[in-house]
């Protein structure tokens, strides 16, 4: 199965309600192209969310009797010529749905556009496989002095040999961060999972960053994401998490890796840092 077979399939792959031979070539060609497995795993948490926040409405009984009659009078006339009830009912069966269509559209857009509620449920990282949690307990773990990664050293181009040298199986994404007075790093696995561990020190400020790879995060069963976290990853590759008093939470993706970078430092400046190439 090509790209092509895949955007044909899409809907009822969502659905769950394709052939067993054509689900099979489905999820084959997903798991050897990255740009259609982003789009499928986009498109099944869109219908997720309406699924879940969008709720159906029965059909007023007045209007149900309405459709009845006129379909019966269309059926039952021998000419032509439809009473002005019923032709004013038909002209507008097309309007309607689509009007309905726009009100769900709209719907969902200021769904995703709204700003995020820390208690909102789309949000919540309580999953003990969650990656937002591990690097929390990580980031703990660093200021207490329990984290102790393979290789320190004031020399940026080191710690990216030292990991490159891991057989992480992902490229690390290694922000350039002006001005560290050190940089560290070290590669581990769980459960299968491949990851890196990134430190910065910057005066009294630590910044750590964990990665994994981007099939791991958004893909695979062993790791988890918050619903939100994903979404905002595919849409435009990067998701800051609310409602942590302590710390800020800054995820981005690369082609390789999604990052989760914990530090105590201002968003903003937390930011600049991240994004500076």
């Amino acid at each position: 199965m090509d790209c092509h077979g895949i955007r044909q399939h899409a809907g009822d792959a969502i659905d769950r309600s394709l052939r067993n031979d054509v689900a099979a070539e489905f999820e084959a060609h997903l798991r050897r192209c990255s740009p259609c497995r982003r789009e499928i795993a986009l498109e099944r948490l869109s219908k997720f969310l309406v699924r879940k926040h969008v709720q159906w409405t029965e059909t007023p009984r007045s209007t149900y009797g309405a459709i009845l009659l006129a379909l019966r009078l269309e059926y039952q006339s021998s000419s032509p010529i439809i009473p002005a009830f019923a032709h004013w009912l038909f002209q507008w069966r097309v309007v309607i749905p689509a009007l309905s269509g726009g009100i769900a559209a709209l719907l969902f857009f200021s769904l995703v556009t709204t700003k995020i509620n820390p208690s909102y449920p789309m949000t919540a990282h309580t999953a003990s496989n969650d990656l937002i949690n591990q690097s929390l307990k990580n980031f703990a773990l660093l200021k207490s002095g329990k984290l102790e990664p393979g290789l320190v050293s004031s020399v940026p181009e080191s710690v990216r040999g030292f990991l490159q040298k891991s057989n992480l199986q992902f490229g690390v994404q290694m922000p350039s961060i002006q001005n560290c007075d050190w940089c560290a790093g070290s590669a581990t696995e769980e459960g299968g999972v491949k990851q890196a561990h990134l430190i910065y020190k910057i005066g009294n400020e630590l910044v750590y960053v964990f990665e994994v790879s981007d099939d791991d995060a958004l893909y695979g069963t062993q790791v988890s994401l918050p619903p939100a976290a994903k979404r905002a990853l595919a849409q435009s590759g990067w998701y800051t998490d609310p409602d942590h008093p302590d710390c800020n939470v800054v995820l981005w993706k690369t082609d390789e890796a999604v990052c989760v970078a914990v530090s105590t430092m201002g968003k903003g400046r937390l930011l600049s840092h991240l994004t500076t190439r």
